[in-house]
Order: C-alpha cells, then sequence, then structure tokens
C-alpha cells in the first residue's frame, strides 16, 4: 500500500507545480513580454491550474472515504479530528499573512476566513483559490453521510452519486448558458470527480471487476457530457477569460493527467516529497507571487527566471512550514484521533 500511496504524493506534487506556474505565468505575463505568448496560450486554451485542481480533486476521492477508522459515532469523530488538523493550522497561518499582505481585509473577513466557510456566510476569500477547500469541505460532509448510511463500499451506489453530480452539473450548464446566470458548476463537476475517485480506487487496488466495470462507463459519460456542460455554461465570459472549448480541453485534461498517473504509478524521491508539501505549495505560492510583484524585485528581467524564482521561493517557504506546522498538527491528529478509536 505504501508504495501505492507514494504515487499519489507525486500526482499531488504535480498538481501543485502546476497550479504554481499558472498563476505565476499569468500574474508576470503582464509585466515580462517573453512570458505574453505562454500566459495568451493558458488564458485562452490551456487552464493549467485548474488541471492541477481536478487532479487534486480526484485524488481526494480516491482517499478521503478511506481514512475512516473505528465505528458509528467514534468513527466520525476520528475522521473530523484528522481532518481538521490537516487542513486547518497551515490554512490559518496562509489566512493571517494574506491579511497582512493584501491589506484591503476586515478584521471580519479574517474571522470568517479561519473557519473556511466564508464564502457560504457571504464573506470575501482572502486568497482566491480558497474556492476550491470549501468543495472539499462539502465533500467530506457528503462522505460523512455516505458512511453514515452505509454504502461507503457500495460501487453501484457510488457510481450513481457521481452520475447525478455530473447530471446536476449539465442542468446547471443548461440554466446558465440560457439567462446568463453565473452558476457555480465547478462544485458538481468537482463532486462528481471525487465520487468517481471513490470507487476507481477499488478498481485500481483492490482490482474489483465491478468498479473496473462502472470506471469504464463514467469516464465515457464524462467524455460525452463535458463538451455539452462546457458550451452551455461557458460560451458567456463572466470574467475569467471562459470559453467552451477552454474548459472540454481543461476537464479532459485534468482526469487524463490523473488516469496516466495512476497508470505508470510513477513517483520518484523528488516528486514525492513535493507531494508532501503540496498543500503549503498550494496555499502560499500565491504570497510568493505578490511578493515578486513588488517593484524591489524588478530587478530580474526575465520572466521564466521570475517564474523560476517563485517555485524555488516557495518550495523553500514550503518545507519549513511543512515541518514546523503540518506535520506537527497531523501528529497531534493521529494522536487525538487514536484515542478516540480506542474507544470502540
Amino acid at each position: 500500500m505504501k508504495n501505492r500511496l507514494q504515487y499519489l504524493d507525486s500526482a499531488r506534487g504535480f498538481a501543485a507545480i502546476a497550479v504554481l506556474i499558472f498563476h505565476a505565468v499569468l500574474s508576470f505575463g503582464e509585466i515580462y513580454p517573453d512570458l505574453k505568448l505562454i500566459s495568451d496560450f493558458f488564458k485562452a486554451y490551456f487552464d493549467l491550474g485548474k488541471i492541477g485542481v481536478i487532479v487534486f480533486f480526484v485524488i481526494s476521492g480516491f482517499v478521503i472515504p478511506f481514512s475512516f477508522k473505528g465505528r458509528g459515532i467514534n468513527a466520525l469523530k476520528s475522521f473530523a479530528v484528522s481532518r481538521f488538523f490537516r487542513l486547518y493550522p497551515v490554512y490559518w497561518l496562509s489566512a493571517i499573512l494574506g491579511f497582512i499582505l493584501y491589506q484591503n481585509y476586515s478584521w471580519a473577513d479574517l474571522a470568517a476566513n479561519f473557519t473556511m466557510l466564508q464564502q457560504f456566510i457571504g464573506f470575501p476569500n482572502i486568497i482566491g483559490l480558497y474556492w476550491t477547500l470549501q468543495i472539499e469541505l462539502i465533500f467530506y460532509f457528503l462522505i460523512a453521510i455516505t458512511f453514515i448510511i452505509n454504502r461507503l463500499n457500495q460501487n453501484k451506489f457510488l457510481f450513481y452519486t457521481s452520475i447525478i453530480f455530473l447530471l446536476i452539473a449539465t442542468m446547471m450548464a443548461y440554466v446558465r448558458g440560457l439567462y446568463a446566470i453565473k452558476l457555480p458548476l465547478a462544485v458538481p463537476l468537482a463532486l462528481s470527480l471525487m465520487y468517481f475517485g471513490s470507487y476507481f480506487r477499488h478498481a485500481v487496488i483492490n482490482h474489483v471487476i465491478e468498479a473496473k466495470f462502472l470506471s469504464k462507463i463514467y469516464i465515457i459519460v464524462y467524455a460525452l457530457l463535458i463538451p455539452l456542460i462546457s458550451w452551455w455554461g461557458y460560451q458567456i465570459d463572466f470574467g475569467f477569460d471562459e470559453s467552451w472549448y477552454k474548459y472540454v480541453i481543461t476537464y479532459y485534461s485534468g482526469l487524463a493527467l490523473f488516469l496516466l498517473i495512476i497508470k505508470l504509478k510513477f513517483s520518484n524521491s523528488i516528486s514525492s516529497y513535493l507531494g508532501a508539501i503540496s498543500y503549503s505549495v498550494y496555499l502560499f505560492h500565491p504570497l510568493v507571487i505578490l511578493i515578486l510583484s513588488h517593484q524591489l524585485f524588478g530587478f530580474i528581467s526575465n520572466g521564466y527566471l521570475k517564474v523560476v524564482f517563485t517555485l524555488l521561493l516557495t518550495i523553500t517557504f514550503s518545507s519549513l512550514t511543512y515541518r514546523s506546522i503540518e506535520k506537527t498538527a497531523i501528529k497531534i491528529g493521529h494522536q487525538i484521533r487514536n484515542q478516540i478509536v480506542k474507544q470502540d
């Protein structure tokens, strides 16, 4: 199992670096002419950042449903504890630093962001990419309900749920296109991919024939519906360089990249380490980009060099936060979780 999970770490590492490169290129592409070509390509055709996010979502579905330990209410408690200590401590640091660096948020915004529920209660994200974490929380809630009703290991139930979310995305896309209403298509699409990951795991790790068959059916349905969802939902640009063909390319590429990594089981020490620190890389790279955008760093005259510098500085800082905050918090979470499980 350990070797199998190592290539998941590699997938996380690739995903985090993809998001970082995308944001760095788009940010610095407005300043450095040498980045304009690739920046325009990302904007028009290839959303590398969202491709990385899609990989993250499928990995969550692949891993999270199988992190329940124990039985009944204690299993739910242990799950909540492990998720809390995994997500929140280092996230709080990013929120505080974002609050200080951006200087355009109120104390109420910071307090709301500390809950990670800010968008649900009408407050802005201090760092824009926090929207993905709130989808993660929705998935945790739904997967906890799936556990309560004892359907966590029933492949057909997980499959039908993933298809239902695809159909919800399709209906939302139709309404979005017809009435020009900015409905959040990313939410049902992400939840669909997460539920897909939950039974795809049975196909990959346990070699369950039913799970393999259902996974193939999902991929076919996904491939057929994504162009329709993109055509209806993204013909109108709501200010995010949206186009239907870019989203087709993006959603196809995101799932294809995940499947390729799983098939090849690619992993090495570097990619595994990047996977280990990927959460910190994801959280802190926008702040590193913000700092490097300051005129103090104007002496760097090459855009590609600026992106590389962003990558190195983010990895360095993320290594520190991983060792000092993430590992400690995860260890505390495991200790509390083990105490809860022993009560069974």
